[in-house]
């Protein structure tokens, strides 16, 4: 383990050198500077999970916790989710950029105040505003930005932020979520077996000898529930404001598979096969795979063909690019960190 954390140590830092701003200079800061008030530091984060919900992101962010050059939130934000934007805040000009960094830093660390010390800075107490400063890498994980958030908020906030999505196969993903329901939160919405709840809506929307299912019939948790799972339309939303080249996804099957299989969204017909349309429990390729901008990328092994499934990103890839390492979350998480 200790090679494997040296071995990231030494391929983030370069990587890791950010700015210490004022925090009234929060309108031109980047993903991963750090705002400096007088009740400490506000630091932007260089990583965001956006989810998806059960889909593994509290396991990763347990691992990548651990790790010594992570700074990680520890819960769940839930900022971006509960924003109702303005017009001019989606317009994002300069002075609704810095307000909304300054909400957005602010609320990040308003229950964990952070110091140039915990958060690694140099050892010179009196750096200067707007040196470079050497370091942890700050993380947020909230599942319900993937669906209930506007992405044009966040690119606002932190446009260059690397964004990681964990998916699972939909209706293992929708089953747990139920079940979570069920057992924990006991919502009047989930009190019937999910077999119950979809064959009540099938049965109140048939017509014919065919039943379909009609999101009229559904209650807005079930709705969301079950369309959550259609995964690429989510992620179309998000290409709008992202790059494709700052979104790494990574598939729970994989992770826990001893590989945690990513892929740069615009390509890949195996990677269209399974965003949106797969049911299947079976795990993704156990391949690290990073795309680059000048080839795109496949996973290693080939995904079972599916009836029905429509492309929904461009041209198939062509190339891929393989990082071994042993099998296992820990692994996963410390080469997701070595590959940054």
């Amino acid at each position: 383990r200790s090679n494997s954390l040296s071995r990231s140590r030494g391929a983030m830092n370069s990587k890791l050198t950010h700015r210490l701003l004022p925090l009234s200079e929060a309108g031109v800061a980047e993903a991963g500077d750090c705002l400096e008030a007088p009740r400490g530091l506000f630091c932007l984060p260089a990583v965001v999970n956006i989810g998806v919900q059960k889909a593994g992101t509290g396991e990763l962010q347990t691992w990548l916790g651990a790790h010594p050059l992570m700074l990680a939130h520890g819960g769940e934000v839930h900022f971006f989710d509960g924003l109702r934007p303005s017009a001019a805040m989606l317009r994002c000009g300069q002075r609704q950029r810095t307000n909304l960094r300054q909400r957005y830093a602010r609320h990040l660390w308003h229950r964990r105040p952070l110091s140039r010390d915990n958060v690694g800075a140099a050892a010179s107490s009196a750096m200067a505003a707007g040196a470079p400063l050497v370091r942890r890498l700050a993380y947020e994980k909230t599942p319900a930005y993937f669906d209930l958030s506007n992405p044009a908020l966040l690119a606002c906030a932190v446009p260059r932020a690397e964004l990681l999505v964990m998916l699972r196969a939909p209706a293992a993903r929708a089953i747990s979520a139920y079940q979570m329901c069920a057992g924990h939160i006991h919502g009047k919405w989930c009190q019937a077996s999910i077999d119950e709840a979809i064959g009540s809506a099938l049965t109140r929307s048939a017509s014919g000898s065919v039943p379909r299912l009609r999101r009229r019939h559904l209650s807005p948790q079930l709705k969301r529930l079950l369309t959550m799972g259609m995964y690429s339309a989510h992620l179309h939303r998000w290409l709008e404001h992202f790059d494709a080249a700052q979104m790494r996804i990574l598939w729970l099957e994989a992770l826990r598979g001893g590989g945690a299989w990513s892929t740069d969204p615009r390509h890949g017909r195996h990677a269209s096969s399974r965003v949106g349309s797969s049911t299947s429990s079976r795990s993704p390729s156990s391949a690290w795979t990073r795309c680059s901008a000048s080839s795109a990328c496949r996973p290693t092994t080939t995904a079972p063909r599916r009836r029905g499934t429509r492309r929904v990103f461009g041209s198939s890839a062509s190339q891929s690019r393989r990082a071994r390492g042993e099998g296992g979350s820990r692994e996963s998480a410390e080469r997701l960190l070595r590959d940054r």
